[in-house]
């Protein structure tokens, strides 16, 4: 992921929520923007390939023969 990070998305959640995110990210070792990109990330990529579309910000990667 070396692409230049410069969107960003704004959600609301509760205080309960956000607490969970937020303890879950530490868990992880990673700040709450990481781990919720990551999580958003893995669950687009689910929902896209079960519809078979492409998903645009995985770039393919090229096999060896």
């Amino acid at each position: 992921m070396s692409d230049k990070k410069e969107e960003q998305i704004l959600i609301r959640v509760s205080a309960a929520e956000k607490k969970g995110f937020e303890r879950a990210a530490e868990i992880a070792g990673i700040s709450l923007s990481a781990w919720s990109r990551q999580r958003l990330r893995s669950a687009s990529i689910k929902d896209l390939q079960e519809i078979n579309e492409k998903i645009p910000f995985l770039k393919p990667i090229k096999l060896e023969e």
